[in-house]
């Protein structure tokens, strides 16, 4: 799958992107990451439906060459305390499903904040 920054509907424009470019270099540069984006989004949508989405692309300041992009879901701590179960199974489909590559898994990172 191809990123074209002019392409209407890519499912990018479904997160607020942080550091657009160097996230899209990073998918670019590992095939399978924007597959995995894509099957995500559902399950984003069906566990934290009235949230929205962000990504951003992160080093690691320790470890050389340790790179990922982090899906952060921003909502309501309030909310969020009382359904914590809802991340460990996001989490849980999120390592079930099939993609490609599925060595792509390990450098999408979710995290909650509020």
């Amino acid at each position: 799958m191809l990123i074209e920054e002019n392409k209407r509907d890519c499912i990018l424009d479904n997160f607020k992107l942080i550091n657009q470019k160097e996230i899209i270099d990073f998918i670019r540069s590992n095939t399978g990451l924007l597959e995995l984006i894509e099957k995500v989004y559902p399950l984003l949508e069906s566990y934290f439906p009235d949230y929205f989405y962000s990504l951003s692309y992160a080093t690691d300041p320790e470890i050389k060459d340790l790179e990922d992009l982090m899906l952060c879901i921003h909502g309501d701590e309030k909310e969020f305390k009382t359904n914590r179960k809802k991340l460990h199974d996001l989490e849980r489909e999120i390592d079930g499903l099939k993609v490609s590559n599925c060595k792509v898994k390990r450098l999408l990172l979710v995290e909650v904040l509020f």
